[in-house]
């Protein structure tokens, strides 16, 4: 994934330190180092971690409660009910759960749009060994169908969010950065639109935020503002090449102008809009922004709301289902797909010159990955590339290592006992869905 994407046949990554000290053939890294550890074999395919530019960490526990219902109704009586439910604790133990499958799928960095406790996400990540970015959920604007954790007014919301910069952005050796997060449109008032800018610039640190994710979302903002989402948060002033807005399924020809000539990232979560019928593919012009130019990353969303947070089959359905939708096979492809969830993810997330290609001076976030599968055969290294997106999943993945440290070996989680964890968050999870009074829908009778 460098500036020309050369594929190294025969390759090797040497690492001291965290860092990457060399690409190229093995041959030549063999007589340039001697290894104190060498993973991978000649079957296996070695890339840049991948970069997940959205998920809400913690519905990990939350798994099967949302599914198959409305939006907004799952929003309100389910997924609120559930955030404002947690505490810092509880927090931490949902999102190594999210961390923990991330790993296990080939990503190595993550981006939390907002969540009420960002001290249990960081600490979650630390635990698991990932790198990522958290945030504190941020809006001003009264809802009286959401929880009463969620009023704030803008001098609180700014607070928080600020406080949570202060508090955890470098975190565990720099491995864990913050953010601030702006929610959605209807949520936020342009006076914290504003602000949130302001200090995101002073502090040299991103913006997140939900946009034009649906129908409702963009006639609304039509009837209310009389422009589109894209163009509410232009008049606000928070656009730029630190903002990413997420989801996007209904966007005009002047928001891909915008957004380009701000030099905006926009996040796609094929998954979360299949799962949740947003319209993120069948609505979406994401061919379009593609074409003009503007920088797309790719998000699983959550555990609740994606159902799985394997990067390589969300970048399958990024680089597939805009094919199906514009009965065009040409559109977007795997290796578009491939540059969404390593090289564009690490920008979007100011973290580009450390992450998202295997480059020297890079810190070595990288993968291993098995190709002696059926799936990859019968050629599966002449088009590494296509067979990974098109053919295999993120289980195909053997080893993990991130800034460096080996967290994955094997298919084996290094830094955290997962077996343990897996009857821990079973506990949890029902006794959080208890005292929320919810629970996953069952549509069949068990007998």
């Amino acid at each position: 994934m460098n500036a020309r994407r050369d594929i190294v046949r025969d390759g090797a990554v040497a690492v001291l330190d965290g860092q990457i000290v060399a690409v190229g053939k093995a041959s030549d890294l063999e007589q340039r180092f001697q290894a104190k550890k060498t993973l991978g074999a000649l079957d296996k395919l070695v890339l840049p971690g991948l970069v997940d530019c959205h998920n809400h960490a913690p519905h990990f526990l939350s798994k099967g409660f949302i599914d198959d219902m409305r939006y907004p109704q799952r929003w309100r009586d389910r997924v609120w009910p559930f955030e404002a439910g947690l505490d810092e604790e509880e927090t931490r133990v949902a999102c190594m759960g999210t961390f923990i499958e991330m790993v296990k799928h080939g990503t190595t960095c993550f981006w939390d749009p907002g969540s009420m406790h960002p001290a249990g996400v960081a600490k979650a990540a630390a635990q698991v060994g990932i790198r990522g970015t958290v945030s504190h959920l941020t809006w001003d604007v009264h809802d009286p169908s959401a929880p009463t954790q969620y009023h704030w007014n803008t001098a609180e919301a700014l607070a928080e969010s600020v406080q949570t910069v202060q508090d955890w952005h470098g975190y565990n050796q720099g491995r864990v950065r913050a953010s601030f997060s702006l929610v959605r449109g209807s949520h936020v008032t342009d006076e914290l639109c504003r602000q949130v800018k302001e200090q995101a610039d002073a502090m040299g640190v991103g913006i997140q935020a939900h946009c034009a994710t649906s129908r409702s979302e963009f006639d609304s903002a039509m009837e209310t503002w009389g422009y589109s989402p894209v163009e509410r948060f232009h008049r606000a002033g928070i656009l730029g090449p630190s903002t990413q807005l997420v989801h996007m399924g209904f966007v005009t020809e002047a928001d891909i102008e915008v957004l380009k000539r701000f030099d905006v990232s926009v996040c796609h979560c094929p998954s979360a809009s299949m799962f949740g019928g947003f319209g993120g593919v069948s609505h979406g012009r994401f061919p379009e922004l593609v074409a003009a130019g503007v920088r797309i990353t790719l998000g699983t969303d959550a555990a609740a709301v994606s159902r799985f947070l394997d990067m390589v089959r969300v970048m399958y359905l990024a680089a597939c289902a805009h094919k199906d939708a514009k009965a065009d096979p040409t559109v977007i492809g795997a290796h578009r797909a491939l540059e969404m969830a390593t090289l564009n993810g690490a920008r979007s997330q100011l973290w580009d010159r450390d992450i998202g290609s295997l480059e020297v001076g890079k810190r070595a976030d990288l993968l291993v990955v098995d190709t002696d599968g059926i799936e990859w055969q019968p050629d599966p290294l002449t088009t590494p590339v296509a067979n990974l997106v098109y053919s295999s999943s993120g289980s195909a993945v053997r080893s993990v290592v991130i800034d460096g440290r080996l967290v994955m070996e094997d298919r084996r989680m290094l830094l955290v006992d997962e077996k343990e964890y897996v009857r821990e968050a079973r506990e949890r999870s029902r006794e959080i869905l208890q005292r929320i009074h919810c629970g996953p829908r069952l549509v069949w009778p068990t007998v």
